[in-house]
């Protein structure tokens, strides 16, 4: 299986850190990876552009679920975009569409916090 790697600058850690958990969890799993196309801009302007030209993978290796929308709506058209292919989340180990139910259940409960009270 080829995997293209995605990677944000959004996130607080160096895209090399971020590149080596990718790198790692395709090594681990006998996949072929090809070097991440990385998030500099606020939104997920790469994350959409790659569709044009992911025919020649099989699907993407995220670093992690922070890399994709926040936004159910914004998660549901990459998801739909990415129907025929794989989206993996190396940090977490999930695979979309097979773990989607998991990973909609966990962000549901993050935006639940963040409307929780800090003290």
């Amino acid at each position: 299986m080829r995997l293209k790697g995605y990677s944000s600058t959004h996130l607080p850690l160096p895209i090399g850190v971020q590149n080596l958990v990718i790198r790692d969890y395709c090594r681990r799993l006998g996949y072929e990876y090809s070097m991440s196309d990385v998030e500099f801009l606020q939104g997920h302007h790469v994350l959409q552009g790659m569709i044009w030209h992911i025919d020649q993978f099989d699907g993407i290796c995220a670093y992690s679920m922070a890399c994709l929308p926040a936004d159910e709506e914004a998660r549901d058209l990459i998801c739909e975009a990415y129907a025929d292919k794989e989206i993996h989340l190396a940090l977490e180990g999930y695979v979309l569409p097979r773990d989607r139910a998991k990973c909609e259940d966990i962000w549901r409960l993050k935006s639940l916090l963040t409307l929780s009270p800090t003290n």
